[in-house]
């Protein structure tokens, strides 16, 4: 596509907790700080001759990342977790651990894994259904430094 526009801020990030069930030492609750980078392409450019806003997809990443902020990240898809909601607060089960948060403090997200992969793949489904229809948009997500996963369709 000949028009590409790409969206990487300090602001475009968040902070989480995650754990990845069958992995031999981040099995255990820990945290990141996730830093994205969306790239937008286009055929065609809008009336305005942008591919899109830089502030309308700015805006549209901070609000998909918003939720994710300082929350614990549990996938909902996956096959080797239960979940139970009681009284404001969830209760993650594992074979081996269990897990009692805030409601409030969790973001259930329907993915198979909280990998920085799977998470990209979220925030595009996601982005897509806020961005007009015409982009073709990549999602990157920043683990770690010099860890990125990558998402597109």
């Amino acid at each position: 596509m000949p028009y590409k526009i790409t969206i990487e801020r300090a602001d475009l990030v968040f902070s989480a907790a995650h754990f990845l069930l069958s992995h031999e030492k981040c099995a255990r609750l820990h945290g990141h700080n996730y830093k994205v980078r969306v790239e937008a392409s286009s055929p065609l450019l809008n009336l305005e001759q942008m591919v899109v806003d830089f502030f309308t997809i700015r805006s549209a990443v901070k609000s998909v990342c918003e939720p994710l902020d300082h929350r614990v990240l549990v996938p909902t898809k996956s096959q080797g977790l239960k979940l139970k909601e009681d009284e404001g607060e969830i209760c993650i089960m594992l074979s081996d651990r269990r897990y009692v948060f805030p409601r409030n403090d969790v973001a259930l997200l329907p993915i198979e894994a909280t990998t920085a992969e799977k998470i990209a793949e979220y925030i595009h489904h996601q982005l897509k259904r806020l961005l007009p229809t015409n982009l073709h948009l990549k999602v990157s997500v920043e683990e770690a430094e010099g860890a990125t996963a990558t998402f597109e369709e």
